[in-house]
């Protein structure tokens, strides 16, 4: 089998994390001949480090992250050699005038919804690209049931070309970032534990409030925030001039894999208060590192972590204060770790390349690959 793998988010937010380990799924194959992929070049050597597997054919170019890339990269995959049997974008980003079969990937729809404040006309070129990966592609995965409900909603599209596959996680073998996290604590003594970005629907804002609600009755215990600003003021900012919590907030804005495993090895309880997710990987990583976590009740957290966490309302900080409360008084219950730990591995690497493969094979079996409309 001869695939091409878009690279287009290697090391860029959650897709660049599921393109990286189905790209090390993928290698592993005795199934997969060779990989065509395209990286930004600035990317480059951190890419190379990563991938040196005979296997992996790479070409370096350089691309806009918006629909210029899916106007021009098409023409750009015409002469790749030896020809793909199919072509598999972990995101929506198809191109226009690419020949061959697709398979393309909506990890969610957030962009859509009230929970992010695009402007309308970026809003509206989200959901033209969008409409066109699910017209072009011979199927689409879907990274969770909810992402798949919400496309169906939002598209009106027929479940026959949708399949859920969630995002193949591989916590162990990043870089060594595990071998690597596992020193001395980089934040210094006890403390509660966010990561992901600042954006509105990550509702920090009930995080930090339901922290000012706890934090007298921990006065030893911080809240570390890391992850991306993604504006110039934002809710950690209003809440750290606050009296009441002022030394009490540890921001990380660009952790690496290494110092997140460190925070994750060391911290009393993880926090998740999500509005909105496509997957979310983060309670899942603090799940495998044996951290108690307390996460948003919403339907695509009660799919993607069951029975392993605590659930609280994110519309309600006295509620979340109270569920981490709760896991901050929990005993450390070896068996309840040990489960957790084995929830996470459904979501193994191998596991999750399988299903990949199962797909691709059925898309390349069913017939006559499709030209992309102009």
């Amino acid at each position: 089998m001869v695939l091409y793998v878009d690279g287009m988010w290697f090391r860029h937010t959650g897709i660049g994390r599921i393109y990286e380990n189905l790209l090390q799924g993928l290698v592993r194959s005795d199934a997969v001949e060779c990989i065509h992929t395209i990286v930004s070049p600035e990317r480059k050597g951190e890419f190379l480090d990563r991938f040196s597997d005979r296997k992996v054919l790479p070409r370096f170019v350089r691309f806009p992250y918006d629909y210029r890339e899916m106007l021009r990269k098409g023409l750009a995959l015409r002469d790749l050699d030896p020809k793909p049997h199919l072509f598999h974008f972990p995101s929506f980003n198809v191109p226009y005038f690419l020949d061959g079969r697709v398979v393309s990937t909506v990890c969610d729809l957030i962009p859509l919804t009230p929970f992010f404040d695009l402007p309308w006309h970026m809003r509206a070129r989200f959901r033209l690209a969008v409409r066109h990966a699910l017209a072009r592609s011979a199927r689409t995965v879907c990274i969770s049931q909810g992402t798949r409900d919400h496309v169906v909603k939002e598209f009106g599209t027929g479940t026959g070309s949708l399949e859920v596959i969630h995002p193949p996680l591989n916590f162990l073998r990043r870089d060594g970032a595990a071998e690597a996290g596992a020193g001395p604590p980089i934040v210094p003594g006890e403390y509660l534990l966010y990561v992901g970005n600042r954006n509105p629907h990550k509702n920090l804002r009930c995080l930090l409030e339901a922290f000012r609600i706890l934090a007298p009755e921990i006065p030893d215990c911080r809240l570390v925030v890391a992850g991306s600003r993604m504006r110039s003021t934002d809710d950690m900012d209003v809440a750290g001039r606050s009296p009441e919590l002022q030394g009490r907030l540890v921001e990380i804005p660009s952790p690496s894999d290494s110092e997140v495993h460190n925070l994750y090895e060391h911290a009393r309880v993880f926090v998740f208060p999500s509005l909105i997710e496509g997957f979310g990987i983060p309670p899942l990583e603090a799940l495998w590192h044996e951290v108690p976590v307390v996460c948003s009740d919403i339907p695509v957290a009660r799919e993607v972590c069951g029975g392993a966490v605590r659930y609280a309302d994110p519309r309600d900080p006295a509620d979340f204060a109270c569920a981490m409360r709760l896991a901050l008084r929990e005993p450390k219950d070896v068996e309840r770790r040990k489960a957790g730990k084995e929830w996470v591995n459904r979501y193994s690497c191998d596991t999750v390349t399988r299903q990949y493969l199962d797909l691709f094979r059925r898309c390349i079996a069913s017939g006559p690959a499709s030209t992309v409309p102009l």
